[in-house]
């Protein structure tokens, strides 16, 4: 058909958004719009609205129009030799910037991806986005949804929210620009606003942000020590940057500088802005660093949102002078609600920490008009729904199906953004995944109108026989069913396949109702709703933590696996636990229980014997585990106890001793003495590497706190029962 206007009769098809004027698509209006957009120094979305080889045409077209440079794609159709950000590798251009953006839908309508590359377009450009209509989108079936499709439901399970909801939001915008394939351009009626001009100074600061945030690093690194710097800004206000600022400074000035990132690509920027001192800058991977702990006279944490609070502990624990640097709405996970969720941490080991904000964007100005479109589409600035007086309220159980976005938005907003504030790593993906997920059920946990807690809930199992099968056999592993899977392939439970599972997914609580319960009651909640919707068990998959783990077993649920590898970006291994809930399942869960038991202790010897020790103790404290224990032991052990016998005769006895009476301990605090035990008997490690972790003198004084440990452990205290017959 061309790319000509058609007629006023087929303008209608389209559907103009209030506030648009439409006219004929030309070469004249298009350059007059790019000049306004660059003399703004803001970014503008493009809307094509069209048929696939329209919109890819329209597009080509428009950006020769402007002559575009350095354009990045988000297509599988992109031209060949394009600049294309890789589908499995979506951060890979972090600290790249782009005169302009193309986001395909055809290719696929993935929000990490959206926010990723809209980040990239520096101030002047345009983000166009290549898609079907407006009206058609709820009915769209993009390539996405095979991402998110989980067996048995597969795509056709998939919701339609996210689409839903994100045309509803475009047709309420009045700064963007769209162009139908049946209509000719649609453009806003741009506002002339405020322009700051800026010019970096000697040291390469551009924004007053940037020069207080610049002082602040080199306070950290200079003054006193123990007194952590969170820097936290949105995208584009120059925090990576100012970071690199300051590590040519202090590079220049002889100090050791290490900085890690969930992935080495997330400090591209600040590497740039080092300039030639980055050539002795450290970057470490955060478990590599917390394995390694090479020395340094500043550590730099960049997006440290999207790290656990266990890992960011660790290293502040360790390392005196340390910055850590958040995005305040980022895909990397995201910041908000980072300062409220790990205060406590901080002000009670740190009380000298200081907050430090940007709020200038150096890459756009302020009231950015693709920046403000986004925010809203991928609900980068959720709000919580204002507070009510039902205090004396009962606690309800809702469950939240999102239908209709005019209605619902308030309550969507406040679900996501509890999401955001509880959990450490949540992206514009897990937005679309909690509107679309076909296995995907949300529960809300209210008082009146306030929403407490938020349980994302994955039902799982009752797979096809023929499916069944060939996972067991270990000839499919299709996406999702991560219960069922992981009981039938690592727990040799291949009837839990067939069974109906739920998975909590997630549970967050509002931070500041934290502590009070509420988790324990949505989940006995859910119990109750399982059992009568015939749910065999309730379990859940979770980066491990002896806090984390200890909610679930105060709650009925037992361990059944420890993943072997840390995660990069929690530094933890996964969990599972599980609580049967109906007679069908209880054989299952206690055959996996009786292997976990078997298998754990030989497993800490060698592919967990880097756990932390806090959550050994704490998987120890719940269950039988099955290790002989003799007599002779504990001749042995009196022997030890006495000076009169040296580890290396007894440790075997003492490895026996420990696990056979590890369920009689009751739960233990970490010490440095059962921490010692931990490293250095259950987990067979070197005396070099058990003193270094807990700052000993040498291994002379690990053997004496050693001994000493063990006469603890042996001994009878409060909430503990002495070993029955063992000395």
């Amino acid at each position: 058909m061309g790319l000509a206007l058609e007629t006023a009769h087929r303008r209608k098809i389209c559907g103009a958004i209030p506030g648009l004027k439409t006219v004929e698509f030309s070469l004249e209006v298009v350059n007059k719009l790019q000049h306004h957009v660059q003399q703004q120094q803001r970014r503008l979305l493009v809307l094509l609205e069209g048929d696939p080889d329209w919109t890819l045409t329209a597009a080509q077209r428009w950006l020769a129009d402007v002559q575009a440079q350095q354009v990045l794609w988000w297509s599988q159709r992109a031209p060949s030799g394009s600049w294309c950000l890789p589908p499995q590798r979506i951060n890979h251009e972090l600290g790249r910037e782009a005169c302009h953006g193309v986001f395909d839908y055809y290719s696929g309508a993935n929000p990490d991806a959206l926010a990723a590359l809209a980040g990239t377009i520096s101030a002047g450009g345009f983000l166009l986005l290549l898609a079907p209509s407006l009206q058609d989108w709820p009915d769209f079936a993009d390539p996405y949804r095979e991402k998110i499709a989980v067996e048995p439901g597969g795509t056709a399970a998939v919701g339609s929210g996210f689409l839903t909801r994100a045309a509803w939001v475009l047709r309420q915008q009045d700064c963007l620009v769209r162009w139908c394939q049946h209509q000719g351009l649609q453009l806003p009626k741009l506002p002339s606003l405020p322009v700051v001009r800026r010019q970096p100074d000697a040291q390469g600061c551009v924004t007053e942000d940037q020069r207080q945030a610049l002082q602040a690093i080199l306070r950290v690194a200079q003054g006193h020590r123990k007194r952590p710097l969170v820097l936290q800004a949105d995208r584009g206000r120059g925090k990576s940057a100012v970071m690199g600022l300051a590590v040519r400074l202090l590079l220049a000035q002889g100090k050791r500088v290490l900085v890690t990132a969930p992935r080495p690509e997330s400090v591209a920027t600040l590497k740039r802005f080092a300039g030639d001192a980055q050539d002795g800058l450290q970057y470490q991977a955060p478990d590599q660093l917390l394995q390694r702990l090479p020395p340094a006279d500043l550590l730099l944490v960049d997006e440290a949102a999207a790290l656990s609070p266990n890992l960011l502990q660790r290293m502040l624990d360790h390392y005196s002078r340390t910055v850590l640097a958040t995005t305040v709405a980022g895909y990397e996970g995201t910041g908000r609600g980072f300062v409220h969720r790990f205060q406590p941490h901080l002000q009670a080991r740190f009380p000298g920490w200081r907050l430090c904000e940007m709020v200038e964007p150096i890459r756009w100005q302020q009231q950015d008009w693709l920046e403000q479109t986004l925010e809203q589409m991928l609900l980068l600035r959720a709000s919580p729904l204002p507070s009510d007086s039902a205090g004396s309220a009962p606690l309800t159980l809702e469950t939240f199906d999102y239908q209709c976005p005019a209605q619902q938005e308030a309550r969507l907003q406040a679900v996501f953004e509890l999401l955001v504030a509880a959990h450490y790593r949540t992206r514009p993906s897990d937005l679309r995944m909690l509107l679309d997920g076909g296995n995907l059920r949300v529960f809300l946990l209210c008082r009146g109108s306030q929403v407490l807690a938020v349980a994302l809930v994955a039902q799982e199992g009752m797979l096809p026989a023929d499916l069944a099968t060939e996972i067991a056999q270990g000839r499919r592993r299709p996406h999702g069913q991560v219960l069922p899977q992981t009981l039938a392939v690592h727990g040799d439970q291949p009837q839990a396949l067939q069974l109906p599972l739920w998975r909590v997914v997630r549970i967050a609580v509002q931070p500041q109702d934290q502590g009070e319960g509420l988790g324990s009651e949505l989940l006995q909640r859910l119990q109750t709703l399982a059992q009568a919707e015939g749910v065999a068990a309730l379990g859940s998959v979770f980066s491990g933590t002896a806090q984390v783990l200890r909610f679930w077993q105060q709650n009925g649920y037992l361990t059944l696996r420890v993943g072997y590898r840390p995660e990069v970006t929690t530094g933890g291994h996964s969990l599972l636990v599980l609580k049967s809930l109906c007679p069908e399942s209880a054989p299952l869960l206690k055959a996996a229980r009786t292997a976990f038991e078997a298998d754990f202790p030989h497993q800490l010897l060698d592919t967990h014997r880097h756990l932390p020790a806090d959550l050994v103790l704490a998987i120890m404290h719940q269950g039988q585990f099955t290790v002989a224990y003799y007599e002779r032991d504990q001749v042995r052990l009196r022997r030890y106890l006495a000076g009169y016998a040296k580890y290396e005769n007894v440790v075997a006895s003492l490895w026996r001793c420990l696990w056979h009476g590890s369920a009689r301990q009751g739960r233990l605090s970490l010490t440095p003495g059962r921490q010692l035990l931990v490293m250095k008997v259950m987990q067979g490690l070197s005396w070099a590497d058990s003193v270094q972790p807990l700052g000993l003198s040498g291994i002379r004084e690990a053997r004496e706190q050693l001994r000493q440990a063990v006469a603890d452990w042996l001994s009878p205290g409060p909430n503990q029962i002495p070993p029955s017959g063992d000395l």
